[in-house]
């Protein structure tokens, strides 16, 4: 997979402290002054695993071919360059392993990449980190990023307008100087002084997706015993696809990034146009063969492990019904149905289903349509899987069950 990041040169010898704290958003200062705590430095050496020592011994130009326990004895904790690798190790906390791997296989030479493989499948965060960080400081700023999509939620979204293909790309008008230029008068038209920042362009797997931060709310923290006031940082992530005829949004608040995705797309077309939630019909019956072969146990690559419904026909209580075992979640079911009917007969009714696809946990809801009585959009809670996953989970729903899923999350334009 290949990525490419459009952003502007920047003539720096080595991260510096607006990296860090600007662009990653990690606390050097303080990462620098515990690693300054007598004993820490020496610690921090003997935690150190064999493929975190072989990249680092390689990144130091020390010589490699000796045994983990060796070079242990060899690192001097008083070793000025083994800071920024206590930055990298801070950094590397609660980031996607599968989002570094994939990353890291793409950049570092195959070489360095095996030797930070720990079993078949299995691969040292942090020695991959500390290896991309060696080779060029300014991926960390992608991993940064990308690490995003795998970890919220998106609206998908598609132009509501049939506009002819310009003649330039939507790659080639998606530039840092254009997209600040249109980031800008939206930011201006609001007239609420939070400015918003392109952070970076990145073209991801034949998409394009712009990472903007923007101040969201007021919000204040505690430093050196005094409070500091300013605004929590909101990250929108607007993903385009199709030559920016489908979009998908990743935020906190819900006006301004469409706002912000909309003025983009009107600037590519060349006239005003406006992106809405994509819907997907399903009817009725495909949501019936989906929900029985669920409750029997025979569902292809899916195994129930929650139903909620309201109103049941149990007397008309609401109901939910979990087991981690299938096979017993099954039989309950079955067995309510034997005294009061159908759980299941009225979709509308349904709450929501959970359900394990390759060992994730999934839930499901069916969202009635006011177009028609047999009419559904099938919804799921996409932020609790990582991008590839949710790719082959949509692709999986519609070719093995006919359904096409898409994510809960919605966004929606001010209405005054």
């Amino acid at each position: 997979m290949s990525h490419a990041v459009v952003e502007e040169k920047q003539e720096l010898a080595g991260p510096q402290r607006t990296f860090w704290e600007d662009d990653l958003e990690l606390g050097m200062e303080d990462a620098l002054a515990l690693a300054q705590t007598p004993g820490f430095m020496k610690d921090w050496i003997t935690r150190r695993t064999g493929q975190q020592l072989s990249v680092l011994f390689d990144c130091l130009g020390m010589e490699t071919n000796q045994s983990a326990r060796r070079k242990k004895q060899v690192l001097r904790p008083d070793n000025p360059g083994l800071q920024p690798f206590v930055l990298v190790e801070q950094f590397a906390k609660f980031k996607s392993k599968a989002a570094v791997t994939e990353l890291a296989q793409g950049r570092l030479p195959q070489v360095v990449f095996d030797a930070c493989r720990i079993g078949a499948e299995e691969f040292d965060k942090v020695a991959l980190l500390s290896a991309m960080y060696h080779r060029n400081w300014q991926d960390l700023r992608l991993v940064f990023h990308l690490d995003k999509i795998d970890k919220t939620g998106f609206a998908r979204m598609a132009l509501k307008q049939k506009v002819r293909q310009p003649k330039t790309s939507f790659e080639d008008f998606l530039q840092p100087e254009k997209a600040t230029e249109v980031i800008k008068a939206v930011d201006q038209s609001k007239r609420d002084h939070r400015p918003s920042q392109l952070k970076n362009i990145v073209r991801h797997s034949h998409h394009h997706l712009a990472f903007i931060r923007r101040p969201e709310r007021p919000q204040h923290i505690i430093r050196d015993g005094n409070i500091q006031h300013g605004y929590r940082a909101e990250w929108i992530i607007l993903d385009f696809a199709d030559n920016a005829r489908r979009v998908n949004i990743s935020s906190d608040s819900v006006e301004v990034p469409l706002e912000i995705a909309n003025a983009l797309a009107s600037a590519y077309f060349g006239r005003e146009v406006e992106y809405d939630n994509e819907c997907q019909i399903t009817y009725t019956k495909q949501i019936e063969r989906l929900l029985e072969q669920l409750k029997a146990g025979t569902c292809e690559g899916l195994s129930l492990v929650d139903l909620e419904v309201r109103n049941s026909p149990l007397h008309g209580v609401d109901l939910r019904l979990c087991h981690d075992d299938q096979a017993v979640l099954c039989r309950a079911i079955a067995a309510i149905e034997r005294d009061y009917g159908s759980l299941s007969a009225e979709v509308e009714r349904i709450e929501k289903v959970k359900v394990v696809y390759s060992d994730k946990r999934v839930d499901i809801r069916f969202e009635k349509q006011e177009t028609g009585r047999d009419e559904f959009i099938v919804r799921y809670f996409d932020h609790r899987l990582n991008a590839s996953t949710r790719k082959r989970f949509e692709d999986f729903m519609r070719d093995t069950h006919g359904i096409p899923i898409l994510s809960t999350e919605k966004r929606f334009k001010h209405r005054d």
